[in-house]
């Protein structure tokens, strides 16, 4: 559905924009959020959907709050 799809997009562009301003490789960010950097790359390019532990993981590698990553993302 496309509010699902705009959700995912938009989420994936939070993360991904909160690991650039950080400096961090895709595999720096795996490892500080024990993840695969396979995973980390499909959650970004939206190819896969993200599971909340996953985007619970990332928010803290990424030392942004939950709240701040999901807020306003269903308006």
């Amino acid at each position: 559905d496309e509010e699902a799809d705009r959700v995912l997009t938009a989420l994936a562009g939070r993360l991904k924009a909160r690991r650039e301003e950080l400096g961090l490789s895709i595999n720096k960010l795996a490892e500080r959020a024990n993840m695969t950097h396979v995973g980390i790359l499909k959650l970004e390019s939206g190819e896969r959907t993200p599971m909340l532990l996953s985007v619970l993981k990332m928010s803290k590698a990424l030392d942004l709050p939950l709240s701040t990553i999901l807020r306003d993302l269903g308006h």
